[in-house]
């Protein structure tokens, strides 16, 4: 059951990149308020492998393909989101 904090986030395709770019803003910003923790994508801070994400990350370049896992630390309910980036085909998905 779906609380307070993230009952508006419900599941919904990419219309558009732009609808890709508002998906990872607003997940940012609830990831900051402390609402969604990022779940499992095995990138340990400090890491090589993080290291070279953050650099192709500040260089403004994307992967092509992107998954991101969330999980809602208030009610503990599940989220991914899965999107090609050069096309902004994919969605936010509330696992259940």
């Amino acid at each position: 059951m779906p609380c307070e904090e993230c009952r508006e986030l419900s599941t919904h395709t990419f219309r558009s990149p732009d609808d890709l770019i508002h998906t990872l803003r607003l997940a940012a910003v609830e990831m900051d308020r402390g609402v969604l923790s990022r779940v499992g994508d095995g990138v340990l801070p400090g890491t090589a492998e993080a290291d070279a994400m953050e650099s192709v990350l500040v260089s403004g370049a994307l992967p092509d393909i992107v998954q991101y896992r969330f999980r809602c630390t208030v009610c503990g309910d599940h989220f991914s989101l899965t999107a090609d980036t050069s096309q902004g085909h994919g969605g936010w998905t509330r696992e259940t």
